[in-house]
């Protein structure tokens, strides 16, 4: 018994003295990308404790509290990458070299798909043919005042508005509520009144029994519109083609069945519309009297005469003069 008295007494008394057991274990740790060696101590700690009992005998207990490293602090040089670990409680050091393991870039899975990927091939858009004249129709909607739609069959197979045209309607409209057996196409003139072999048009906005006024819209087979014919309107009356003479005569003017206006045009060789034969019919003393008064391609007189209703020639014929009919 006395053998381990001893050992026990030198155990309590280093206990007391707060000694610390170190075991040194070497470990050696690799990295795959690049090794990292380094020598660490590991550190055990424990307390030692002494109990005496009623026979006085002396129990000594032994307790591990556990393998810590404790207020370690590292620092790295930026030139060798040395770690430098301290360890309190002992003198361990841990030296060694690391080298910088790159990491790897983050890769997104998600695919973006642009719009110019899934976007429908563009598709020309429906047009007409512009020199083709036969398939167009008119129509007008009370929701547009004043205005004639131009229709035709596009491309597509589908027929639309082409075109608005600026008219006054008023009167067709009142005429059409009142006769069901009545179109528009009633109060539509279609004429080649230029003679390029394309139909103009034009459209009686005010008729009655003497006169009818309206406008002219000439045809453009380069675009495939109408476009307001100044020209012909500032003549304002409804022309008829005489195709014997190529000539657009214009009854201006009626003021009754006998009294009269007639007006003959020509398109001369610079494309302007020229007169060429100016007729006023009247009464003078009971007697019908007609006016006689003939141009030139330029629009100079050259010739006047005056006749009965028989046909009879009245006075004599004067001498060309430069004195225009009266046109109002």
């Amino acid at each position: 018994m006395k053998k381990y008295i001893l050992p026990v007494v030198l155990l309590a008394l280093l206990a007391g003295c707060g000694k610390v057991k170190v075991s040194e274990v070497d470990s050696h740790i690799e990295i795959v990308s690049g090794t990292a060696s380094s020598t660490t101590k590991e550190v055990t700690t424990s307390e030692t404790g002494t109990t005496t009992d009623d026979d006085d005998k002396k129990t000594t207990t032994t307790k591990k509290t556990g393998e810590k490293i404790s207020g370690t602090t590292t620092t790295a040089a930026k030139a060798t990458g040395r770690v430098v670990t301290r360890a309190s409680g002992g003198n361990s050091t841990v030296h060694g070299t690391t080298r910088v393991v790159p990491t790897a870039p983050r890769t997104s899975s998600r695919t973006t798909t642009s719009a110019s990927s899934t976007q429908q091939p563009t598709t020309e858009p429906a047009t007409y043919d512009h020199k083709d004249y036969s398939s167009v129709t008119f129509d007008f909607k009370s929701d547009k005042p004043d205005k004639i739609e131009v229709i035709r069959p596009y491309s597509d197979g589908k027929s639309r508005s082409c075109q608005t045209l600026s008219v006054d309607t008023a009167e067709i409209k009142e005429k059409l509520e009142k006769n069901s057996n009545k179109t528009i196409n009633d109060f539509l003139e279609k004429a080649d009144y230029d003679g390029d072999g394309y139909p103009d048009l034009f459209v009686k906005e005010k008729e009655d029994e003497l006169n009818t006024s309206g406008k002219y819209f000439k045809y453009d087979p380069e675009k495939g519109k109408y476009e307001s014919w100044e020209e012909l309107n500032a003549l304002k009356y409804e022309i008829k083609k005489d195709t014997a003479s190529n000539r657009l005569i214009v009854l201006d003017k009626k003021e009754d069945k006998i009294e009269y206006e007639k007006k003959s045009f020509e398109w001369n060789a610079q494309n302007k519309l020229v007169l060429r034969e100016y007729i006023h019919q009247y009464t003078s003393n009971g007697d019908i009297l007609i006016d006689y008064i003939n141009y030139d391609e330029n629009g100079t007189e050259i010739s006047r005469e005056t006749r009965d209703s028989e046909g009879n020639l009245v006075g004599e014929n004067t001498q060309p003069t430069s004195e225009e009919p009266n046109e109002e």
